[in-house]
């Protein structure tokens, strides 16, 4: 029989099992000698940072110095790094969106929001006036295109203010349509769709493995699955021992490299929705799998008080479930692009034991973000001892660092990952790591941000800038670079709508011959 009938032959008898199809094309790329594949992973945080405690102090470059960054230091990932302080999205028209909620669009999409949604709540809920650049790259980069799911979009607390889309949503398609306006009664403004993000792990998991057999799997019996120490192999156990007689001998190791990354994270999974902290519990339908919270709140006050309850273990368990299932989806090459959102710009996510005031207290982010009222405090001068505002900074810069320790972690683990196609997972994979505002006063600059990873693509990591101003779209032209190949990537993006006066890629971050 030749290979072509026996493949035919397969492929038509997987039906629907698109992990199977891809596993395919992954041995026949890989016995064909074809390098692993770029991707684009965008990762945010919210609420900005503490200038002075963010910056390491001058004279020092050495991100250990950095109250905030030293978590990054810490997991050995200086190297891989490269850090930018005084972005800007100022220049990008708002159309009257919040510091948040225009702050999040901007960054990601690059252009000008036409105005606001009447949503029910609040009048500052900016919508999207282009795609976002995940979909950009989605849409432009061939290399980054993939059979099935085709990308990821997660999220680990979906709280906001007012019934909000903006703060909770990174992703924006193509696809267009009218929205009433907020801001002008009567009118209509057209957004980009919002492609809304994931909440649960469980969900996300089912998303990008339920098909992988060709067997329809709902949230629930993936769980049970899972709880019973099952996997979506199970289902596929035939059809991978006729891929074993298909492939090259040669590539049989590589079958067996892609069940054990699934039932890696399988196990993963299934410990995080067990025990004291589970993440990942089903309720009865309709919810679905709901992990962390979501919905509308307006829990802000003049001082500070604490919360009913600490959200940070959980919180910290979301993600980390998250990024795992993100990771092996990469590994597997099921998907070549993903967003990961902490939480919202206006987060309600509370943190306990970082309010130096009251150590065993815990305390919501953004509405104690409110608390502060003199840009100094964030941006140039740390509170005296006894000012009221001291122990809220500390409170801001230790949920920075938090977060930091947190992606650090999951940075690490793409840093120790092998894909199938033997290439190393970060340095295959560009991580920019952004944030919706400057600081807890809401303006727009100057924006921190970081770049992890893709050394095989060109980036080079083990740099600290720092700008007076420059826009957050330099950010994504110097990303642009390594996934089109060009020193000139707005030539190649000239129709696309982002605002492209004064932007340039930021010279010295990507080599022209990776």
């Amino acid at each position: 029989m030749s290979y072509r009938f026996a493949r035919r032959s397969f492929l038509g008898a997987v039906g629907g099992a698109v992990g199977l199809k891809v596993l395919l094309r992954n041995l026949e790329a890989s016995a064909a000698g074809t390098p692993p594949p770029p991707r684009f992973l965008v990762m945010s945080w919210p609420l900005g940072t503490v200038r002075y405690l963010f910056l390491p102090p001058p004279p020092a470059v050495d991100l250990a110095s950095s109250r905030i960054l030293k978590p990054i230091a810490d997991a050995g990932l200086a190297g891989d790094t490269i850090v930018l302080y005084g972005l800007s999205t100022s220049l990008i028209p708002a159309g009257g969106g919040g510091g948040a909620e225009a702050g999040t669009v901007k960054t990601m999409t690059g252009a000008a929001s036409p105005g606001t949604r009447l949503n029910g709540g609040e009048g500052d809920d900016a919508v999207a006036g282009g795609p976002s650049f995940d979909q950009i790259f989605l849409n432009r980069v061939p290399a980054l295109k993939r059979l099935g799911p085709g990308y990821a979009n997660v999220i680990c607390d979906a709280r906001v203010d007012s019934f909000e889309t903006s703060t909770q949503c990174l992703s924006y398609g193509y696809a267009t349509r009218p929205v009433p306006s907020a801001r002008t009664p009567g009118t209509v403004l057209t957004e980009n769709v919002p492609l809304m993000p994931i909440l649960s792990p469980l969900l996300a998991y089912q998303q990008l493995f339920g098909g992988f057999s060709g067997t329809t799997l709902d949230a629930q019996r993936m769980q049970a699955l899972l709880l019973a120490r099952k996997s979506v192999l199970d289902h596929s156990l035939r059809e991978l021992a006729r891929l074993r007689t298909l492939a090259p001998a040669s590539e049989s190791a590589r079958i067996d490299q892609h069940a054990e990354i699934i039932r890696k994270v399988e196990t993963d999974l299934k410990n995080r929705m067990t025990g004291q902290n589970a993440t990942c519990a089903v309720p009865a339908p309709p919810d679905g799998a709901l992990v962390g919270q979501s919905g509308s709140h307006n829990d802000y006050f003049s001082f500070p008080r604490p919360a009913s309850t600490a959200d940070d273990v959980v919180h910290g368990k979301v993600g980390q479930a998250h990024a795992s299932i993100l990771r092996a989806a990469f590994q597997c090459d099921l998907i070549r692009v993903a967003t990961f959102e902490w939480a919202p710009g206006t987060s309600h996510v509370a943190f306990a034991g970082l309010y130096p005031p009251d150590p065993a207290g815990a305390y919501m982010h953004n509405p104690m973000s409110q608390l502060i009222t003199r840009l100094a405090d964030v941006a140039t001068t740390y509170p005296a001892a006894g000012d009221a505002n001291r122990g809220v900074v500390d409170y801001l810069a230790n949920v920075h660092t938090w977060y930091n320790q947190q992606t650090a972690d999951i940075v690490r683990g793409f840093k120790q990952a092998t894909d199938v196609y033997g290439g190393n997972l970060l340095d295959q994979t560009i991580i920019p790591f952004v944030t919706d505002r400057a600081d807890a006063t809401d303006g727009w600059q100057p924006l921190p941000a970081l770049i992890f990873g893709g050394r095989a693509l060109g980036m080079l990591g083990g740099q600290l800038l720092s700008f007076s101003s420059r826009s957050i779209n330099d950010l994504w032209m110097t990303i642009a670079q390594a996934f089109l190949r060009t020193t000139d990537p707005l030539a190649a993006l000239t129709s696309e709508v982002f605002v492209k006066t004064n932007v340039s890629p930021i010279a010295g971050l990507w080599r022209t011959t990776p």
